[in-house]
């Protein structure tokens, strides 16, 4: 009598196994094609994000590759990061506003908007900066437009206060051409890159002069 529930219990289990089978086949066809296509998404223009090779100037384009060039130099005009090292960096003649300005521009810089990026830094602010709009230079005029808007973070450590929002507008004599600076061995070039400076200092770009709006 064991020996037969044995078997019976046998049976019954390979059948179990079998329609378990039979389901699964059923509802995963292998006579139908099955194909999966990857995509990679690329956040933005940064080496650093990109799965292949990245743009070059030509591209994306003179018009964006200075757009982008512009925007670099709003957000380095103007943000705050309260530390001392940062500001260091950036007050430096050979940082990234004295790289791409003139001398006339970065004094200014330096006598203006530089201290008052000082007192925030001090006072432990935050902000950002970018540009709202796309850049544009009217007819017969050697004066880029550019509208940024800037948010700052008073209180540190506290996200939960809203910041301050301000807007204004740049009007910006640049100096642009899609190449490296002339003047700039492209062995010299590799090795300021691989030490950490920023790109965008190797680029043919220059602001002359600021009027702020």
């Amino acid at each position: 009598m064991k020996k037969l529930i044995m078997f019976l219990s046998g049976l019954f289990l390979l059948g179990l196994t079998g329609g378990a089978i039979y389901i699964a086949g059923a509802m995963f066809d292998v006579g139908i094609s099955q194909q999966i296509t990857p995509y990679f998404f690329q956040p933005n223009n940064l080496s650093q994000r990109r799965p292949g090779i990245p743009q070059t100037p030509r591209d994306m384009g003179d018009a964006k590759f200075l757009d982008l060039l512009v925007r670099k130099y709003i957000t380095e005009y103007f943000y705050v990061a309260p530390d001392a090292e940062n500001i260091a960096r950036r007050t430096s003649p050979t940082g990234v506003i004295a790289s791409l300005s003139s001398a006339t521009v970065f004094d200014e810089w330096l006598n203006g908007e530089a201290q008052n990026i000082q007192k925030l830094a001090e006072d432990k602010s935050m902000r950002t900066a970018h540009v709202i709009d796309s850049i544009y230079k009217p007819r017969n005029s050697q004066y880029w437009v550019v509208n940024y808007e800037l948010k700052t973070w008073s209180t540190p450590n506290n996200f939960s206060i809203a910041p301050t929002i301000t807007r204004g507008t740049m009007y910006m004599d640049i100096i642009y051409s899609p190449e490296f600076r002339p003047n700039k061995d492209i062995h010299e070039i590799h090795q300021y890159l691989e030490d950490g400076g920023d790109p965008a200092a190797v680029f043919y770009f220059r602001v002359n002069s600021i009027i702020q709006g």
